[in-house]
């Protein structure tokens, strides 16, 4: 099998606009398989179909090769997941709100919701009605509900909301664990791309409802993204001077009304002596290194070397 998820050419149409158009994910065995856009770009709406939540307008979803059905029980039994919010029953406790999972799936492991509760950090309030816990402790209670049943495939939107910055390293380890020791599949958003950019193995990147890049980490971490940032007095002049007299090619201009040129071939000092010849005046110049979020925010932006 080689892929654990794949969806083919996924749409969803609602009110005659095209909400998800012709999204094509692949997610390997045993990966970490981030899932990045702006709001509003069609995140949910694609793990709602892949978690049968909604039905497709055309296209399909294959889940361990088998096609997602209206009767996939088998196949939805080995999947976990939290997509938007996890919801549950506010005046029973954590403990039997898990229990009441386990029942629903048929899961049946001495120690399982111990267990599952104790990767959380949540064995001390397992005993607590849910109502009274924080939404940071129900974003961990639906992670430990997803993951209670030893799941082949979790599907995860945004499945840090709410928690503290050590609450979000401690999901991180987990979900690093889950795919390393136990070679679990992972689906995950998020709007924490430095959050991604330290777990996933292969982002694909979802822009107005279509699936614009799939790439792995191994091959961002291998392209030349150092580049040469600079600030000028005049920033018409100098992109002039980049295109016209330097034949750069691969620059934008960044938030801030900074210019990063991405050309290899072009050095900081180059560029400082061809700016002083040409009479732009430089305010800053240094080397830097692309981070995933740059990345992305290129991708998405639009912006192109003027």
């Amino acid at each position: 099998m080689p892929y654990i998820l794949q969806t083919n050419r996924l749409t969803k149409t609602i009110g005659g606009k095209n909400i998800v158009e012709e999204v094509s994910l692949h997610v390997k065995k045993g990966e970490i398989y981030g899932f990045l856009g702006p709001n509003g770009a069609g995140k949910t709406t694609v793990m709602k179909m892949i978690t049968n939540l909604w039905k497709p307008t055309k296209g399909s979803v294959e889940i361990f090769g088998e096609p997602l059905t209206k009767n996939s029980y088998e196949v939805l039994k080995r999947m976990g997941s939290i997509i938007e919010f996890p919801t549950f029953y506010e005046q029973m406790t954590g403990y039997q709100n898990l229990w009441l999972h386990c029942e629903y799936m048929g899961y049946y492991r001495h120690g399982s919701i111990e267990n599952a509760l104790d990767l959380l950090g949540l064995r001390e309030a397992a005993d607590k009605k849910v109502k009274d816990y924080s939404l940071g402790m129900k974003e961990r209670l639906g992670i430990a509900r997803a993951i209670l049943s030893k799941p082949e495939l979790l599907v995860f939107d945004e499945p840090t909301n709410g928690l503290d910055p050590a609450g979000i390293k401690q999901i991180r380890d987990l979900l690093k664990a889950l795919s390393r020791e136990y070679g679990i599949s992972i689906l995950i958003s998020s709007h924490i791309l430095s959050e991604i950019e330290c777990i996933a193995d292969t982002i694909g990147i979802i822009h107005h409802g279509r699936l614009i890049r799939e790439i792995a980490m191994e091959e961002i971490d291998r392209m030349n993204l150092a580049y040469i940032e600079t600030e000028v007095s005049d920033i018409r002049r100098a992109c002039a001077v980049l295109a016209d007299q330097m034949g750069a090619s691969n620059f934008r201009i960044a938030e801030g009304g900074v210019i990063r040129v991405y050309d290899p071939q072009i050095t900081p000092q180059e560029l400082a002596k061809t700016f002083a010849l040409q009479d732009v005046e430089i305010l800053s110049l240094g080397r830097k290194a692309e981070s995933l979020e740059d990345y992305f925010l290129k991708m998405t932006s639009g912006e192109e070397g003027l």
